[in-house]
């Protein structure tokens, strides 16, 4: 083994030991900051009481779906996306002037915390305002439980309902490869989503197609040069993407970035 590479396996073991260490508390903080957005937006009072008592006990995979609790945050995840576009893995107006496109597995926490933390204002500031479109490049390589919940996801994308299951999944994400993605959590958040043909998006599920979208993910992030999650592309409609990256997974460093390749001052 040479040195780079003794070096990179080091750092690999470091994360993978800190990600271990931090994954509940992280579930808590995470849970905690939508709440507040919750509160902040949209003031509803049934909401936030459940979402209350989902982190007094522990706000951990154990008191959420994942571990045959509560589904937590259903009602938000629905108004988010009311009425928005979606075309397959488009959220938003396909001639919006500026486009982000999102590499992420559906285990990794720290897509998870990119959700929690900055999806929301982004949905409402840009998206919802036809000024920014994103895409979801959904890979799987940390799991069979990524495989399986991308194929599920994969499938919610046929019916135009991609980003609903995906921000439901994320608001219940469990332990990595803890076998938490069983048939009954994914029917719990498939009964979450509006619109969407529950029997029709299983059957999908099984189909090659939704094999087929996993490994075009994964192809297009090979070419694209992406090799960790989250991992973003950002640019204008008829130029070139670029690799963003963030300096926190707040929504801050994404306001910045839209608003320069918008032409806005800060």
């Amino acid at each position: 083994m040479s040195a780079r590479q003794g070096r990179k396996l080091r750092a690999r073991e470091a994360r993978e030991a800190r990600e271990a260490a931090a994954m509940r508390a992280r579930a808590a903080a995470t849970r905690r900051k939508r709440l507040r957005l919750l509160y902040g937006m949209f003031a509803a009072a049934v909401v936030v009481v459940a979402l209350s008592i989902a982190i007094s006990s522990g706000g951990s995979s154990t008191a959420s779906a994942a571990g045959g609790g509560k589904l937590i945050g259903a009602s938000f995840s629905s108004r988010l996306f009311a009425g928005l576009p979606q075309h397959g893995t488009l959220l938003g107006r396909a001639d919006a002037p500026v486009r982000i496109v999102e590499f992420a597995d559906l285990q990794c926490p720290y897509c998870d915390e990119y959700t929690v933390q900055a999806l929301p204002t982004l949905v409402q500031r840009y998206v919802r305002t036809g000024e920014v479109s994103m895409r979801f490049e959904n890979l799987s390589f940390i799991g069979p439980d990524s495989v399986a919940a991308g194929r599920v996801a994969a499938a919610t994308g046929q019916q135009d309902r991609l980003w609903n299951f995906v921000d439901l999944l994320y608001l219940n994400q469990g332990d990595e490869n803890t076998g938490y993605v069983t048939p009954a959590y994914i029917g719990r958040l498939l009964e979450a989503v509006p619109g969407l043909n529950l029997s029709a998006a299983l059957r999908a599920s099984r189909t090659p197609a939704a094999g087929g979208a996993l490994a075009q993910a994964n192809e297009v992030a090979s070419q694209d040069g992406i090799d960790e999650t989250p991992s973003f592309l950002i640019g204008r409609v008829g130029g070139p993407l670029r690799l963003f990256q963030p300096s926190s997974l707040q929504a801050g460093p994404f306001v910045q970035a839209i608003d320069g390749l918008l032409g806005r001052s800060r």
